[in-house]
């Protein structure tokens, strides 16, 4: 009789979740028809059948026009004609195109979905603007000048004395926002100030200092502290990203985490720092 395998006292718990380094073969469609899958998976992949057999791939859609009538099950159908497991699609390159696959329950295998929108944001931006200067010029006397100047008013804080659900999304315009609660996976907190969340983060995504418009640049000012476990999706202050995979190799991060004493994000010449929230308070 075949005994049960001999568990490791270092192996992680049954259920636990971990992070792999697994990397998924990622087939480039034009249409995303059954039709030109078809044509793809005959020309290339059946050539090479036993490299090919039943291995997992995903589906690169950076080029698909129209993702809502992208027909995912009859693609995994195809898919598996061919010996092939089609586990979801990669290549999304901003939110709403990762909001219509989410909503018709297509998996979207792509961590670094935002890496497009990070090097736009770092990318230098150069602004030209001309004057019109006409010489001689003559100045009444007295000659009076108006300034024109700002009233601050402080900013409200939306209070959420909850849990935020998974694919939930909120928002705090021109506020910051306070979480009593836990955010959980693929939740979404967008605030044009501060985010406080006195639990954990668990691959939501945070972002601070939101820009309101295309002419604002965002409050660099803004902060994100999170009392509890910190494991996000994205991060963001001012529309300066870190995506989930990046944070997981941030040893800084990790140290910070590791002390357990709440962690506290700010943004400094446009990179994001992370301290303890008794070093943020000396």
């Amino acid at each position: 009789m075949d005994s049960a395998p001999q568990v490791q006292h270092n192996s992680l718990p049954v259920g636990d979740i971990s992070h792999t380094g697994f990397s998924l073969a990622a087939i480039k469609i034009q249409s995303g028809s059954v039709e030109e899958l078809e044509q793809i998976l005959s020309s290339k992949v059946d050539r090479a059948h036993d490299a090919y057999k039943h291995t997992s791939v995903v589906l690169n859609v950076e080029n698909v026009g129209n993702l809502n009538s992208f027909d995912f099950l009859k693609l995994q159908d195809v898919c598996r004609a061919h010996d092939l497991f089609l586990v979801g699609v990669t290549g999304v390159i901003n939110e709403d195109r990762y909001e219509a696959l989410v909503r018709r329950r297509i998996p979207v295998v792509n961590s670094n979905r935002y890496a497009r929108i990070r090097e736009e944001n770092l990318k230098p931006k150069i602004i030209t603007k001309f004057i019109e200067v006409k010489v001689p010029v003559q100045i009444p006397v007295p000659y009076e000048v108006k300034v024109p100047y700002e009233i601050p008013v402080p900013a409200p804080v939306r209070i959420v004395r909850r849990n935020v659900r998974s694919g939930e999304k909120i928002n705090g315009d021109n506020a910051s926002i306070a979480i009593y609660g836990s955010v959980s996976t693929h939740a979404r907190v967008v605030a044009s100030h501060h985010v406080f969340v006195f639990g954990n983060v668990n691959g939501a995504d945070i972002f601070a200092g939101a820009p309101k418009n295309d002419q604002d640049p965002g409050l660099e000012d803004a902060i994100i502290h999170v009392q509890g476990n910190f494991n996000p999706g994205v991060i963001s202050i001012a529309g300066n990203y870190r995506t989930g995979e990046d944070l997981d190799n941030d040893k800084e991060l990790s140290k910070v985490c590791a002390k357990k004493e709440g962690l506290v994000i700010t943004l400094k010449d446009g990179n994001l720092n992370y301290s303890t929230l008794p070093d943020f308070r000396n």
